[in-house]
C-alpha cells in the first residue's frame, strides 16, 4: 500500500476523532516529526504502530484493513 494513501486515512481517522498530531505522537510513543513523515508518507507505519493506532481509535479488524491494506478505488462519478 502506497504511504501516502495510508498518511491520508490516518488523517480523515484522526480528523473525525478530534485529535491533534501532538496527541497522536504522545500515545504512539512517537516524535511529532517522525509521526509527520508517516502521514505525509515519507516513511510507511510499522506493525507495532499500525496495532498502537487500532487500539487508541478501537478499530476492528476490518477498519484496520480499510486503512493499512485496501487498494485505493477510483470510482467514476458520471
Amino acid at each position: 500500500m502506497e504511504p501516502e494513501i495510508v498518511g491520508k486515512r490516518v488523517i480523515k481517522l484522526m480528523e473525525k476523532n478530534e485529535i491533534e498530531i501532538e496527541e497522536l505522537a504522545d500515545k504512539m510513543e512517537l516524535s511529532v516529526m517522525d509521526l509527520k513523515d508517516k502521514l505525509e508518507g515519507k516513511e510507511e507505519f510499522y506493525i507495532d504502530e499500525m496495532m498502537k493506532i487500532k487500539t487508541i481509535f478501537q478499530l476492528n479488524s476490518s477498519d484496520c484493513d480499510e486503512i493499512f491494506f485496501q487498494e485505493e478505488v477510483e470510482t467514476d462519478k458520471n
